[in-house]
């Protein structure tokens, strides 16, 4: 018995429709596409096979009645506010869905026995800090299944996407406007994706099954992803593609996209096997499995104690109807204080490398760093500055003193 959240979206659906495939005896979907009001489950359509149910994973008790009819064994949770943009506007609805739908998802794998449970997550996750609503909740729900891992019975594992291309909002919009012979839309030039394909994000998250290991949250991901594609050389294509001419606008970047690529984020000292999903602290423990599709890693440990704390403010705000900037705010402050803790226990080698390369005078784009990622290096100077303080150390530093007192000089003005 397979449930599926989000069991009526692109990934969702074609999951459903896989495990039938591969011989499932009955697969749950729940999705709340069809559910006019949150505070029911109805069951939609139920035949030997398949039931759908029209329900928000925010709804508890909701969700509760399914577990308690239904039984599931195994979970896949891909139910999520998957929109950047939206997130970002929609900050509340994001925040209770993608943590607090979660949590409520956690909670019934453990009190109804489930076996296995495999969570959908996004590279955006991979960041060590960000202030974007999106990418913020999904390291948060990320978190949770991490401690879920340490506390509880079942076994869990994850899973990182990039763009899907067969789901791709952006590529929606291209196509919606070409059809309508309106000029299309385009953040900026030089504006670069991975893509995968649905193939590659069904076969990931069944693997996160076979993966998984029971004291430890493992994070899956496509070892090669091939090269990024720049945007508008997709929107040329498909203008191309459709025989029309028309005119490309460059509307910039909106809310939700702004966050530049952090060149700390990933190891140059293997720049031929780095991944832009995994960065530098999560690659320390990164293999390859025996076919060599396949990157597994964990997340580093952080304060458990610090993220229930910010859970209980997020909670609390969220249902006590406190402002979007509010929540935003709140959310940010939880990422910024539990990434510190990841900081602190990080040893002073690592994170010197991260400054050094997110720095690094050779390259043109260390400005923009700079100006672009003060709150990330600021955090991991401090983490840098209190593991020096435990170590206590007179080890010459991989990063010249001088160079490092000037980084904190650029960053300190």
């Amino acid at each position: 018995m397979v449930l599926v959240t989000g069991g009526e979206g692109c990934v969702g659906s074609n999951l459903v429709q896989k495990l039938i495939s591969l011989g499932a005896r009955r697969v749950i979907s729940v999705d709340k596409a069809r559910c006019a009001n949150i505070s029911h489950t109805q069951l939609i359509d139920d035949d030997k096979l398949v039931a759908r149910y029209a329900v928000d994973i925010r709804n508890a008790k909701g969700m509760e009645c399914i577990f308690e009819s239904e039984k599931p064994e195994i979970v896949f949770h891909v139910a999520a506010q998957r929109l950047p943009g939206l997130a970002e506007i929609q900050v509340r609805e994001t925040v209770t869905t993608n943590i607090f739908g979660t949590y409520n998802i956690i909670r019934l794998c453990e009190e109804y026995g489930v076996s296995q449970c495999v969570f959908s997550s996004t590279g955006k996750a991979s960041r060590y800090f960000t202030a974007e609503v999106y990418a913020a909740t999904k390291k948060m729900a990320e978190w949770l299944f991490a401690r879920a891992t340490a506390e509880g019975k079942v076994t869990y594992s994850l899973v990182r996407f990039t763009h899907l291309i067969d789901n791709s909002y952006f590529c929606q919009q291209y196509d919606d406007r070409i059809k309508e012979n309106r000029l299309v839309n385009v953040h900026a030039p030089d504006r670069y994706i991975l893509g995968q394909n649905i193939s590659e994000a069904l076969h990931l998250l069944l693997n996160a099954l076979v993966f998984a290991q029971e004291d430890r949250l493992k994070i899956l991901v496509c070892r090669n992803l091939g090269w990024p594609i720049e945007t508008l050389e997709v929107a040329l294509y498909k203008i191309s593609q459709s025989g029309k001419k028309l005119p490309v606008y460059f509307q910039g970047v909106v809310p939700g996209y702004e966050e530049t690529f952090f060149r700390g984020q990933v190891d140059w000292s293997c720049p031929h096997e780095f991944h832009l999903l995994l960065n530098v602290i999560e690659s320390l423990t990164k293999e390859i499995d025996e076919s060599g599709d396949l990157m597994i890693c964990s997340l580093p440990p952080f304060s458990l104690d610090l993220l229930a704390q910010h859970l209980s403010i997020l909670e609390d705000m969220c249902w006590n109807r406190l402002t979007e900037v509010q929540i935003k705010e709140a959310l940010t402050t939880a990422i910024k204080d539990i990434t510190r803790s990841i900081f602190a226990q990080t040893s002073p080698e690592v994170l010197q490398k991260i400054i050094y390369w997110g720095t690094d005078p050779k390259v043109k784009s260390s400005k923009i760093a700079l100006n672009s990622h003060q709150d990330v290096l600021q955090l991991l100077f401090e983490g840098l500055n209190q593991a020096l303080k435990q170590k206590r150390t007179d080890q010459r530093l991989a990063v010249p003193n001088v160079y490092y007192q000037n980084s904190i000089k650029q960053l300190a003005s």
